[in-house]
């Protein structure tokens, strides 16, 4: 068997733009592409006049939608290039600590990511996956960087 990348899915044209690349230029024909949507269950919100704790049935509402963002992920995938090897992964937690975990343990080459092209004042106030999978990743990150986004 060939090596596993993981690639970062979500419903972003950044995300696309990296399984697009991955397949361009990483990937060989027995290697396995673990398509990874990590989503952030709900939480709860506590306010001045307010207070909202997910219900059960919120979370596995949310869980589906999380699930249908990953199933649209594979047809799209499957649409680019015939015979690849995929497998779809969807994790509930922080992308920052979940894909790399999840690389780690299945033994992945490489982790492979889309940039939103934010600039430096949002990036530092709204945080980046990427970024900080760069910095802290064990595992080779490749950032796949896309147009900046309009401010």
């Amino acid at each position: 068997m060939g090596k596993a990348i993981v690639v970062g899915a979500d419903i972003s044209d950044h995300s696309h733009e990296a399984l697009k690349w991955t397949l361009a230029n990483m990937y060989q024909e027995d290697d396995i592409i673990h398509l990874v949507h990590c989503f952030r269950p709900l939480q709860p919100a506590v306010g001045p006049h307010y207070a909202y704790v997910p219900t059960e049935e919120e979370q596995a509402n949310w869980r589906r939608q999380q699930a249908k963002v990953l199933e649209e992920n594979m047809v799209e995938a499957k649409k680019l290039k015939e015979n690849v090897h995929y497998k779809s992964v969807l994790i509930a937690g922080d992308p920052r600590d979940e894909i790399p975990a999840y690389a780690e343990k299945e033994g992945a080459t490489t982790i492979v990511v889309g940039n939103r092209g934010r600039g430096a004042l949002k990036r530092a106030l709204l945080g980046s996956v990427s970024s900080h999978l760069v910095h802290h990743s064990k595992i080779p990150v490749v950032v796949v960087h896309c147009q900046p986004q309009k401010d």
